[in-house]
């Protein structure tokens, strides 16, 4: 994805926490589903928006809703001095909530996915950037929904322990010891806040840690072990196995994609 993608889909399936690095932007619009974002749960209602900044832990199931995925690099693009198209990921992901029927008169606005004729791609990216300002102006004043659930304060302490400490031992043994509590009572609380298990997580953060180093130094070999990976194989696996691409290809689409205006 260079740009951005628009899906509409009806009743979401259940899936495991998942994240992007890109924004997305899910917009309910028919009956209610469940919105996940990381500890934290939302009932999801028609009208209601969730901008999930790229690289957090989220999940959306049940009703029918539209599911915006948008590089941050191509809304920074189409900005302007006055008009931030990015100003509705500052902070935090959030909910907030809108007018259902104003909602759905927007996204109806943008129409059908462009064909091949002349001129229409243009079109649609036009009335897509209306929408994202429609969406940034909601954001602005629009009400923000509180969760109905919220992850507790140890496993909310733990994820911004592990983020800020990528380069330590993060062992589930020193982690516990760290917060002066029992490993398996951590385990279990841990998997039952974020749905994922707590070397998963590591896991996951490190490897998203070593896309922002290999971007500035381009070198693989430079960033595996300031991301917390002993040996640099199981660094490549590890990377493979998550991004579907070695680094090597990594650094290469990264090129591309910063040379394209």
């Amino acid at each position: 994805m260079n740009r951005f993608e628009i899906h509409r889909v009806g009743s979401q399936i259940a899936e495991q926490l998942h994240y992007h690095d890109f924004h997305e932007i899910d917009l309910m619009l028919h009956g209610t589903g469940v919105f996940h974002l990381g500890g934290s749960e939302y009932n999801m209602e028609p009208g209601m928006v969730a901008f999930i900044r790229s690289n957090d832990l989220h999940d959306i199931t049940g009703g029918q809703c539209v599911c915006i995925h948008v590089h941050e690099r191509f809304l920074r693009s189409r900005s302007t001095p006055n008009t931030d198209l990015n100003a509705c990921f500052e902070g935090n992901s959030r909910v907030i909530a809108m007018d259902p029927t104003s909602l759905r008169r927007h996204v109806d606005l943008l129409g059908k996915e462009p064909d091949d004729s002349y001129g229409v791609d243009l079109v649609y990216e036009n009335r897509f950037l209306d929408l994202m300002i429609e969406l940034n102006r909601a954001s602005a004043v629009g009400t923000e929904v509180a969760p109905h659930t919220k992850m507790s304060s140890l496993i909310t302490n733990v994820m911004e322990y592990v983020s800020g400490h990528l380069n330590d031992d993060l062992s589930l043994d020193a982690i516990a010891e760290r917060f002066f509590i029992n490993k398996y009572y951590l385990s279990r609380q841990f998997k039952k806040n974020t749905g994922l298990n707590l070397h998963e997580f590591i896991v996951k953060k490190r490897l998203l840690k070593s896309k922002e180093l290999l971007r500035s130094c381009g070198s693989a070999q430079n960033v595996y072990k300031q991301c917390g990976f002993s040996s640099y194989t199981h660094f490549l696996r590890c990377f493979k196995q998550e991004f579907h691409m070695t680094t090597k290809e990594f650094l290469t689409a990264n090129t591309a994609h910063t040379a394209r205006p």
